[in-house]
């Protein structure tokens, strides 16, 4: 499957045209605490307060977000384990 991941804050919203594939939301999942754990140190030069990043499935439905300023809990979503 592949997963798109989009930067949104409310007011803006940086789309990812790409993606990656992963082979489930558990490597989706990784991926994206990977990729905001670099947000988070600085690594694209983001402010990230009041951003997340958002992991979406190719029709566009969102799948689960991560808080980028650490807002809410980074804990692997329950509904993913079903």
């Amino acid at each position: 499957m592949r997963c798109y991941f989009h930067l949104v804050n409310g007011r803006e919203r940086l789309t990812d045209p790409h993606g990656i594939k992963v082979t489930n939301l558990a490597m989706a999942h990784a991926e994206a605490l990977r990729a905001s754990e670099e947000l988070r140190e600085g690594t694209f030069e983001l402010d990230v307060i009041g951003w997340s990043l958002v992991v979406a499935d190719g029709a566009g439905r969102s799948l689960f977000e991560i808080s980028l300023d650490g807002s809410a809990d980074q804990a692997f979503p329950v509904c993913l384990l079903a």
